[in-house]
This record gives structure tokens, C-alpha cells and sequence, in this order.
């Protein structure tokens, strides 16, 4: 091997590896006119990084696609592909896609620790009162359970929590996800094909004949889906999966949209999470700082009384930006007795809304509050995951 092409080695190496110490979720190369612009997300922000220059962009770019397993004369279509790594004699995951732009290929690299522990659900940032319900909901002996929320908001990693707290060895617990991102113990795994011809609707259809006692879908994509999941629920099993919508209620609303009968719904659906992924305030460099005008009229509008707020200051810890870490924002949703006496009524968004608050549903900004004013999060985070 030629001294340059061991140094783009070297190089890809470097940021591969620099990304996944620093906990990045995603890394962005985005090929513009004289540079390669490199960019990680971390804590669900993209940061920029140190550029590669424009003489080695299109060898590094080749190194990636090689790495991936995809054609490397193949510059006008997008691909996918997925390589390994061994950090640390641990197994790390990366998905990688291009696509075609205007100075190149742009590649954006998801990283996925196979070695992560799940977390566990008391971990999420849930208040007490939502985890002891949550709790509840999860250990019926049958209900569709949905956690909403938009892509990259941890619907996933919220619902392989919910599944750790249930599995045991007395539970036969299917999932079915596009694709697997972590692997789970004791938990029979299936990979979504729809080249192949396995969709969520023919994986449910199968999963049904496999004895299962909870089932795990990774998203509720259209009717078919949907109905499928309900009369699962319906026949004594436990039903989890996903919908992109942006608060609890709306999803009932998206339920009925998708052509599902209120009566389904009633019978079937006992919870909805909805939730959204904040960035904490590092604990290192975290401290009090008083409230100015602007941060007192917007907690007065929302009817907060609050002489300090908590601001990282910026330390070697997180990296001089003042936040480490992400937590969750929640809204649960328990379908009362009156809610579902509502949704036959084929009601309005206002009126799911209104007798959902009534019957104890904290917002997501009630929550967000709430952990604004324990110092969890900044009033400025809370805002531009929430508001």
C-alpha cells in the first residue's frame, strides 16, 4: 500500500474512531466546492468538525463506500451499506448511506453500539407517577401500547426498555423491526424484507403462529399494519409500536385517519407515550444563574414562578458546550373510561385533548417544565424540543 493511501486509511480511522468516543449517534461528509465538510451529531445536535481538504475528499469518500461494501464506480444513484468495527475489543455497527449532490457524495454513517446495555425504563427521565403507570400498562395481559414522537425522538429505545422490564423466561416476546438496531437477550428478533416481500403486515401474520405472548412492531406504517396490530391485541397479547405523530392525542386522531373503526381502537388501545429527547445539562460545570426578563415572561406565560434557572458553564467534560447527555420529555396517555366514550363519538383533536388533560395527562411541556425547574434541562433546550 502507497504512503497516501495509508494515510486516507489512517484518516478514516481517525474520525471513525473520534465519533464513537465522543458518543456521536451519526457522522455527516458533505462534499463542498474545495473541502470536505465532516460534522457528528451528538446529544442530537451536528457539530462541526475539523474539514478534510478537497485532495483527498474523493479517496476518502471511495475508502468509505469500500469499507460499506458498495459500488465505488457508482456515483449517481444512492446506495446503502453497513460495515463493523472492534473498539476496545467491543463490536460497534455502522449503517451508511449516500447520496448524490452537487460537488460529490454526501455519506451519513448511523453508529450502533451492538454492546450497549438497554436501558432500563427508570432511566428514561420518566416522573414517578408516569413510570409506576407505565409500569401498570405494560404487565396487562394484553393492550396495543404506542410511543410517538418524531423520527430521532427514542421511540425505539423506549420500547426495547419496556420489553427488558417484561422479559422472562415464562414469556415468549417477538419483535419485528426495519431494521434490528440493537440486539436483546432472550429476544426473538425479526428483520424486516419488504424487497424480499416481508412487511410488517405478513411478519405480524407470522408472528401470530409463533405462540407469542408480547409483541414488539417497529412502526405502524399504514391501515394493513395497524388493524393487524389491533386484533393481535385483541386475541390476548400484548402489542407495542410506534407512530410518527406529535403528541399522545394525535395519535388516536392518526388511528382513525388511517380508516380504523373507534370501536378497534376502544377496545384495543390502552396507553400512548408520547415523548421527545433533550439534552441535559452537564452535571461537571452545571450551576445557577438568576433569570433574566425574557426567560421570566416566557415561565410566566406558562405559569411559572422562578427566581434561578441551571446553565452548564462549559467544561472538559462536555466539551465546553454545557450540555452532556440526553434525557426524555413525556406525555402519557391512559384511555379512561370517558376518553373512550369520546372516541366513539368520532370526536375532534380539541375535545381527545381536553378530557385527556382531565383525566391526569401531563403535557410535554408540563414535564419539560418540570424538569427545567429541578435543573435537569435549559429553559432554551425545553423550547426547541417542545415549543
Amino acid at each position: 500500500m502507497m504512503r497516501d493511501e495509508q494515510s486516507v486509511v489512517q484518516l478514516v480511522d481517525k474520525v471513525l474512531k473520534q465519533a464513537i468516543a465522543r458518543g456521536a449517534s451519526d457522522i455527516h461528509l458533505e462534499p463542498e466546492q474545495h473541502r470536505l465538510r465532516v460534522r457528528f451529531r451528538i446529544d442530537g445536535v451536528l457539530l462541526d468538525q475539523p474539514h478534510i481538504d478537497e485532495a483527498i475528499m474523493a479517496q476518502v469518500l471511495s475508502r468509505l463506500k469500500v469499507l460499506a461494501h458498495i459500488d465505488i464506480a457508482e456515483k449517481r444513484v444512492p446506495q446503502d451499506g453497513k460495515f463493523s468495527l472492534r473498539i476496545n475489543n467491543q463490536p460497534i455497527d455502522l449503517r451508511m448511506s449516500t447520496f448524490p449532490s452537487l460537488y460529490g457524495e454526501k455519506i451519513v454513517i448511523r453508529i450502533l453500539d451492538r454492546a450497549s446495555h438497554t436501558i432500563a425504563l427508570q432511566q428514561l427521565g420518566l416522573s414517578p407517577i408516569m413510570l409506576n403507570s407505565l409500569h401498570e400498562l405494560m404487565h396487562r395481559s394484553n393492550g396495543f401500547f404506542l410511543v410517538t414522537g418524531p423520527t430521532g425522538s427514542g421511540k425505539t429505545t423506549t420500547l426495547y426498555a419496556a420489553l427488558s422490564t417484561l422479559n422472562s423466561p415464562e414469556k415468549n416476546i417477538v419483535t419485528l423491526e426495519d431494521p434490528v438496531e440493537y440486539s436483546l437477550e432472550g429476544i426473538t428478533q425479526g428483520h424486516i424484507n419488504p424487497d424480499a416481500g416481508f412487511t410488517f403486515e405478513k411478519g405480524i401474520r407470522a408472528v401470530l403462529r409463533q405462540d407469542p405472548d408480547v409483541l414488539m412492531v417497529g412502526e405502524i406504517r399504514d391501515k394493513q399494519t395497524a388493524r393487524i396490530a389491533i386484533e393481535a391485541a385483541l386475541t390476548g397479547h400484548v402489542v407495542l409500536s410506534t407512530l410518527h405523530t406529535n403528541d399522545a392525542p394525535s395519535a388516536l386522531m392518526r388511528l382513525m385517519d388511517m380508516g380504523i373503526e373507534p370501536f378497534l381502537i376502544n377496545a384495543a388501545v390502552t396507553g400512548i407515550l408520547a415523548q421527545r429527547l433533550a439534552r441535559k445539562i452537564c452535571t461537571a460545570c452545571r450551576q445557577e444563574v438568576p433569570i433574566n426578563d425574557q426567560e421570566k415572561l416566557v415561565l410566566q406565560d406558562l405559569g411559572i414562578e422562578q427566581d434561578v434557572l441551571y446553565k452548564g458553564s462549559g467544561c472538559k467534560a462536555c466539551d465546553n458546550l454545557g450540555y452532556k447527555g440526553r434525557v426524555g420529555i413525556f406525555e402519557l396517555l391512559i384511555v379512561t373510561s370517558p376518553l373512550r366514550a369520546l372516541i366513539v363519538k368520532n370526536p375532534i383533536f380539541d375535545d381527545i385533548y381536553a378530557q385527556a388533560s382531565q383525566d391526569g395527562m401531563h403535557t410535554l411541556l408540563d414535564d419539560g417544565l418540570q424538569k427545567v425547574c429541578n435543573g435537569t434541562i435549559t429553559l432554551e433546550e425545553l423550547m426547541r424540543v417542545v415549543v
